[in-house]
């Protein structure tokens, strides 16, 4: 069965914990749970539809979810949403958004990214970059300390 209202030209589609989101036609639509905004529609009210996530309707080339947020990355810059107690979301605080944030330091040069759990990693320039939770040293930078802003992922390029 589709997507209630959907349409066509959907090119991708990324799933967190209790949410999903699809890139369709260069913006980004999303359903399912809401709890701490990771719908990004500037609301926690679930929705059993697909609703526009707010100010991404055209530019998005990937997107990807986590636990109980949601990023992508648009024009070559990264935003997330969302859950962030662990600094998930990149963006220097630990305050949850119900609408999508720049990630600290990745304003420009972003080609992929993608959601952990509790984290996520970006591939900037020739290296890959991890923020969020680290319990398990799954940021990738010699350490188990969380990281609410970006870090180089030991070994893997040399960063913009």
């Amino acid at each position: 069965m589709p997507v209630f209202d959907l349409g066509s030209g959907v090119l991708a589609i990324a799933a967190g914990i209790g949410h999903t989101c699809a890139l369709v036609n260069g913006g980004i639509q999303c359903w399912g749970c809401n709890l701490n905004g990771q719908l990004g529609n500037n609301s926690t009210a679930d929705s059993r539809v697909p609703v526009p996530v707010f100010g991404l309707g055209s530019g998005v080339l990937a997107i990807a979810g986590g636990y109980q947020h949601t990023c992508a990355l648009v024009n070559g810059r990264a935003r997330c949403w969302g859950y962030n107690r662990l600094g998930q979301l990149g963006n220097n605080s630990n305050g949850n958004s119900r609408k999508p944030v720049p990630v600290f330091g990745l304003g420009s040069g972003v080609l992929a990214i993608a959601g952990g759990g509790l984290h996520t990693c970006a591939v900037v320039g020739r290296a890959v970059k991890c923020w969020g939770r680290n319990v398990s040293g799954q940021l990738g930078n010699n350490s188990t300390a969380n990281s609410r802003v970006p870090v180089p992922v030991v070994g893997l390029g040399s960063g913009v």
